[in-house]
């Protein structure tokens, strides 16, 4: 019987001082989450007509959709082992500038193959960004609202996807159908590099990880951001914390696979592979496609897709408000219990006829699902659950596994449409929802109340408890 080390029960904390490096920290995390959100839903409106200005077919449309994919798991990888060496802030500029030289090369590529290399440099922003910022938020905030934090990357990423359906829905309307294939396309790309761009200006503000700077040695402004983040008494102890959890690490990449933290990586790499193979991003990116299939012409499929992104929102908004009360835990259980019914529900929608309005409701409880548990719970789990010298290349693991779920699923959902059928489809969709349930029930700790270093503690008594 494995005992679970980290109890419900949160561990109170003094009053949480809101200062200028924390308030920067948040809208870094908040557009480092936009831009992830625009990147991964922009190829929603435009994959029709890149499809027909490049005369792709199934396989071909899939590898389109997919290939930015295939960007975030190489940047997801290297993310991490960046950050640990560079610091957080220069791996954040990095990302930044990565995505707005890739839109502006979009825009002008002339071929499938130019494209495909520009949008893979695009992906390997992203990739990185999804394991820095987080990464970053988590570091600088206080304990008592790290889960709120860390959760403005996600609804960064929702308005992201908001923001990209409502810009794909505009210049889809600006012209023809022709014009769509022509030039309408390279224009949705092109206008992420803006929240680049301010992306950027963000980090320009922002200051160093006190972890980082006390793992490079640079203690003494360690110690003096620590007392600005979190006051001089607080704030020497968790220098103190730190100072101790460093000096237990080696820092070597093997240290992973050892107990005691052999079991946060398999929970951190699980849950993000999970979190993506619910299909939650083919729906997202073939959204407006899919309304299409049900009946729909383009300007309606358009509408409702941005009518899901609001829900998406709405519930991101609700997880916010529960995430440092009801815990972690608690709201992936329940958002993929959530999840499971929707996904079941469409499957069995399409094995009979579903109607535009129907579909509609089924997709936005699917988005809810999502928004209320992985969508905010699995990125603060997975930025809260690793040791401080490993944590980068211990989150490049973990988000690496979601960018490849990611990746494949988008692959292969043409496919499985055309061979499998759209219920079919769904249904396995939903059994891996449900299989993400009962593993959260099974292994997932509860984190929310702790800072990293007591997290960290844990960790170590589980492994010689467990043994």
């Amino acid at each position: 019987m494995q005992i679970n080390p980290l109890a419900d029960k949160p561990i109170a904390r003094d009053p949480v001082r809101i200062t200028s490096h924390l308030v920067i920290a948040t809208l870094v995390a908040a557009l480092g989450g936009f831009l992830l959100g625009y990147d991964n839903l922009v190829i929603s409106g435009t994959l029709d007509y890149l499809a027909k200005h490049f005369h792709l077919q199934a396989l071909g449309t899939g590898f389109a959709a997919s290939i930015a994919q295939l960007g975030g798991l190489v940047g997801a990888l290297c993310g991490g082992w960046f950050a640990d060496r560079l610091g957080l802030k220069r791996s954040l500029y990095a990302c930044a500038f990565t995505f707005v030289v890739a839109s502006v090369g979009i825009f002008y590529a002339p071929t499938i193959e130019l494209y495909t290399c520009w949008r893979l440099i695009c992906g390997l922003g992203s990739g990185a960004a999804t394991i820095i910022a987080p990464m970053y938020v988590a570091e600088i905030a206080p304990a008592g609202v790290r889960g709120r934090l860390v959760t403005i990357f996600q609804l960064g990423l929702v308005f992201g996807i908001f923001f990209a359906l409502l810009i794909n829905s505009y210049i889809h309307g600006l012209g023809s159908e022709e014009w769509n294939v022509q030039t309408g396309w390279r224009w949705m790309f092109l206008v992420g590099a803006l929240p680049g761009t301010l992306f950027f200006l963000a980090v320009l503000g922002a200051v160093e990880s006190p972890r980082w700077l006390m793992k490079a040695g640079r203690e003494n402004e360690a110690g003096s951001l620590l007392e600005k983040l979190d006051g001089p008494v607080r704030g020497a102890e968790i220098a103190g914390e730190i100072r101790a959890s460093l000096a237990r690490e080696e820092g070597r990449f093997s240290e992973l696979f050892r107990t005691p933290f052999l079991r946060p990586l398999l929970i951190g790499v699980l849950l993000a592979a999970f979190s993506q193979t619910s299909g939650i991003n083919v729906v997202l990116v073939y959204l407006p496609e899919i309304f299409k299939t049900s009946g729909l012409n383009a300007n309606d499929a358009f509408s409702q897709s941005v009518l899901v992104s609001l829900v998406n929102i709405v519930f991101s908004f609700v997880a916010l408000r529960l995430i440092d009360r009801a815990g972690r835990r608690t709201l992936i259980r329940l958002g993929t219990a959530i999840q499971f019914l929707a996904l079941a529900t469409i499957g069995v929608m399409y094995a009979g006829s579903a109607t535009g309005i129907v579909l509609a409701l089924a997709i936005m409880a699917v988005m809810a699902g999502h928004a209320v548990g992985n969508g905010v719970a699995c990125w603060v789990v997975i930025s809260e659950i690793f040791p401080t010298k490993l944590r980068g290349r211990a989150m490049s693991m973990a988000i690496t596994a979601m960018w490849l779920a990611s990746y494949l699923t988008l692959l292969v959902f043409p496919l499985m449409r055309n061979h499998l059928g759209d219920a079919a489809t769904f249904w396995i969709f939903a059994a891996f929802a449900l299989l993400n349930f009962f593993y959260a029930c099974w292994q997932v700790p509860e984190t929310r109340g702790y800072t990293l270093e007591e997290i960290e503690a844990m960790w170590r008594r589980s492994g010689k408890i467990d043994r």
